[in-house]
């Protein structure tokens, strides 16, 4: 693989320079503390309390005050490092459960692949990004996989309301949000990892070694076969965080993305614009706009070598709105959310211990309702009339080829509360509820009945 271009942007260029003094003396705080609005949008910063980074605390969800943009990028940053913590010798995220163990789940079948029984993931789940058959290959010709996981707030509130029963989800009060259990809101999280080829540079990303299912060749396919299995290194190359806070229900969602995925499309370019003359993880040098974010898998152009595990082509992946947002916006609630953005990251990564592999991640946006009071069944949020921060919010490694899409190009176009149906007829749809904005819910839902219909041809 070519040598990945040192991300280049003022991002971080100036980040050593650049922590503002409110962050210095304490002004902004969260949980409950002291805020004041105009020097948060003004100056939008980490707070030195969160420093070192192993004793980041955790948000206290319960105590959120929506007082300005920038405490919404507050709380995601805040929250991504606690996360990320060292945590019994992994980053604390890991030792979450998954939505399949809420269901005793060995394996989902179909696009997913084996999973064992256990309170967190040991195999990815997922390789199928939104739209047709939308796998996301790397330069190296390697698929990128996703891991899902939620926290105990999440799980307790499943398991105590017996909502993995799919008939008492039918008969739930519509209304039912997810809750805040003491300081803690229902969180989950998404990660998307690539698989390290031989001698690859990955000291800069977070890696782990673990087991990942192989694909094949199907049907005229590509899919994914559960019980062929390969022991893999992946680097952490994109993380959602969606989360409930007070006076927020429908969850404040954050995306984070390694520095050294893409390359940023200028405004103005055109189909044949060249985007980069630098590589990147998942884009080579000189690729033009109109070889961008192509979903060969859903063009039906897409070969995979099942003895090597390779696809071809690779993925040229462009990001289309940094700090999820067209640049060209003159909307001032527009400006000041990316330069609290921007802010955000510079102030993090400046304070961040030098050896720390987390500067090398960063705040793509963030996304949230104007007011939070407002989310009812059956919102299709296909307008941006509820929402604001970054409204066309995409991880370029999560939704590669959605960002253009109108109905899919930000995190709420697709976590929604409109009632939705199963691919298999012989199952029962889910209703419209408040709970249907998440995935892992409605993902739940529908294997649920999955295994009990395995159960009864057994």
């Amino acid at each position: 693989m070519a040598t990945r271009n040192s991300f280049a942007s003022d991002l971080f260029r100036q980040a050593a320079g650049s922590v503002r003094a409110g962050a210095l003396l304490g002004v902004i705080t969260l949980g409950g503390s002291a805020l004041h609005p105009a020097l948060a949008d003004e100056n939008c910063t980490a707070p030195t309390s969160w420093f070192p980074q192993q004793h980041t605390p955790r948000p206290d969800d319960s105590a959120f005050q929506s007082t300005s943009n920038c405490v919404f990028h507050q709380w995601a940053y805040q929250m991504f490092l606690w996360l990320t913590q060292e945590w019994e010798g992994q980053p604390r995220f890991l030792s979450f459960q998954s939505p399949q163990s809420l269901l005793g789940m060995t394996q989902r079948g179909g696009l997913m692949p084996r999973m064992t029984k256990s309170d967190a993931p040991e195999s990815f789940d997922e390789f199928l990004q939104a739209g047709p058959d939308g796998i996301l290959v790397d330069q190296n010709g390697r698929a990128v996989y996703y891991s899902q996981y939620i926290n105990e707030t999440f799980a307790g509130f499943i398991t105590n309301h017996h909502l993995t029963n799919p008939a008492v989800v039918r008969l739930m009060d519509p209304d039912t949000e997810f809750p805040i259990t003491g300081t803690r809101g229902s969180l989950e999280l998404k990660a998307s990892w690539k698989v390290v080829a031989e001698a690859e540079d990955t000291s800069d990303m977070f890696t782990m070694t673990t087991n990942v299912a192989k694909l094949v060749n199907r049907g005229g396919k590509i899919a994914i076969d559960p019980s062929k299995t390969e022991t893999v290194k992946v680097a952490l190359v994109g993380f959602h965080i969606g989360g409930v806070v007070k006076g927020h229900p429908e969850m404040i969602w954050a995306t984070f993305e390694h520095k050294d995925n893409a390359p940023d499309v200028a405004a103005g370019a055109t189909p044949e614009t060249v985007v980069s003359d630098k590589d990147f993880t998942f884009y080579r040098a000189n690729t033009k706009y109109a070889d961008c974010n192509v979903n060969m898998g859903g063009a039906g152009r897409l070969t995979l070598d099942e003895a090597t595990q390779t696809l071809n082509p690779p993925t040229q992946v462009c990001r289309l709105y940094p700090q999820g947002n067209d640049t060209t916006s003159t909307d001032s609630s527009v400006k000041t959310n990316d330069q609290n953005i921007r802010d955000m990251n510079a102030s993090v990564h400046a304070q961040l211990a030098g050896d720390s592999i987390w500067r090398n991640y960063y705040e793509v946006g963030a996304i949230w309702f104007l007011d939070g009071t407002k989310l009812n069944p059956g919102l299709s949020l296909d307008t941006d009339d509820l929402l604001t921060g970054s409204l066309k919010l995409s991880n370029a490694t999560i939704e590669t080829f959605t960002q253009t899409q109108n109905t899919k190009d930000n995190c709420f176009r697709c976590h929604n509360t409109q009632q939705s149906f199963p691919a298999d007829p012989d199952q029962d749809p889910l209703p419209a509820t408040n709970l249907n904005i998440s995935h892992a819910f409605q993902n739940v839902y529908y294997w649920s009945q999955e295994t009990t219909q395995a159960q009864g041809e057994e």
